[in-house]
């Protein structure tokens, strides 16, 4: 056999049998890339009027909190405390390794006026994963990224923390798949307005001082940024879904997604 047109092998001749096999096929393909398209996380593959949010910062700035109080109101924060913690220790069998319980990034979809339809990307912000950011908005169509900073723990005042935390956003804005995202600025608080007015006064001046470090006025003032970019404050244990500060950012974001040019 000497090589021809066909190759090597030559083709079989396709019976009538094999075009209804090829037929067949291709229908089931088209059945499942339907059923994949109305599966979260894969939903976003069919329609744009899907929006998505990206939920980044360094780790341990309450991502996962903000997510899982927004999709479980009523999981108590120290009850999802505990639960976080035991996906992410290590276990202590069959030599695994830390957060081997904890699929890393989590994603979940809701529904509400401002928006209608979003699903939340919460990212991990570790040095792993800050890596592998760009693989999330360069394969998804981002409306929004919500960068969330420590404002309540212990080492909120870590400077180390807060610079890495300017830089990583800086990078983010200047980033081509995300020059028209909305960008929201959360400062994670330890508190509420609600519950305790008085605290929230007094921090007022050092929240703003913390947005002066991150460089917010300067960015807001910015030609490319200064018509996408907000700040915001919140306490990521307490929130709902309908809170009145959680539905001002949903709003925010639909009104600089519909102004920015894409």
């Amino acid at each position: 056999q000497e090589f021809g047109s066909r190759g090597f092998f030559p083709e079989a001749p396709r019976t009538h049998y094999a075009v209804a096999a090829m037929a067949s096929t291709r229908a089931h393909l088209r059945q499942f890339r339907t059923y994949l398209g109305e599966t979260a996380p894969f939903r976003w593959f069919n329609s744009h009027d899907m929006h998505q949010i990206l939920l980044l910062g360094p780790e341990g700035s309450g991502k996962t909190t903000l997510l899982y109080k927004l999709k479980i109101p009523s999981w108590r924060a120290t009850d999802m405390a505990r639960e976080l913690a035991y996906l992410k220790e290590s276990p202590s069998h069959n030599g695994g390794v830390a957060g081997s319980r904890d699929p890393a990034y989590h994603y979940e979809e809701f529904s509400s006026q401002p928006l209608q339809n979003y699903g939340i990307w919460d990212i991990p912000g570790n040095e792993t994963f800050q890596r592998m950011w760009p693989m999330f908005y360069r394969f998804v169509r981002v409306s929004a990224v919500i960068f969330v900073i420590d404002n309540f723990s212990s080492v909120r005042d870590n400077m180390d923390r807060i610079f890495q935390a300017r830089e990583l956003l800086h990078t983010l804005l200047n980033e081509d798949e995300l020059r028209c995202a909305a960008f929201v600025v959360l400062l994670n608080v330890g508190w509420s307005e609600e519950e305790d007015p008085q605290q929230a006064l007094q921090e007022h001046d050092r929240e703003q001082a913390l947005f002066e470090v991150l460089g917010l006025p300067e960015i807001k003032n910015e030609e490319p940024h200064k018509k996408r970019v907000l700040g915001a404050t919140l306490n990521c244990a307490t929130i709902a879904p309908d809170h009145p500060k959680w539905q001002a950012i949903l709003r925010d974001i639909k009104l600089i997604h519909n102004m920015v040019p894409s």
